[in-house]
């Protein structure tokens, strides 16, 4: 097993995907420019073709349908280390292009039975955010 990279939307152009089965690994608001907030939810799981595994952003403001913001090859796809990874990825990639604070994310809520522990949900944006 060889270690593949993440990419975000802030690195490369995502492909032309669309989702397979996904799961909700969150639900928040994020504070847009214009000051309102959108509710977002973060879902993960394979393209359709089962290529990639991918973290979709669905919104209220956004595209109709699921946005591709992370993913990494599927033969790299191990749960539930994948789920932290896409996040962190998206998460670590929006701080350093100063795309997103950690105080555009509010009101985060993690599925009791989800795919990470809230505790890990809120570790990894501490981690991305951090410095």
């Amino acid at each position: 097993m060889g270690y593949y990279q993440v990419e975000t939307k802030e690195t490369q152009e995502p492909g032309d995907w669309q989702p397979g089965k996904t799961r909700v690994l969150f639900k928040c608001d994020i504070r847009l420019q214009s000051g309102a907030d959108e509710e977002t939810l973060f879902l993960v799981g394979p393209d359709s073709t089962h290529q990639v595994m991918v973290l979709w952003k669905e919104a209220n403001f956004g595209p109709v349908g699921a946005e591709p913001l992370s993913w990494l090859k599927l033969e790299a796809a191990h749960e539930p280390e994948v789920y932290a990874r896409l996040l962190e990825g998206f998460l670590s990639a929006v701080h350093a292009a100063g795309t997103a604070k950690r105080a555009d994310f509010t009101s985060i809520e993690v599925p009791k039975q989800g795919l990470l522990p809230e505790t890990a949900v809120h570790a990894i944006f501490a981690k991305a955010f951090a410095g």
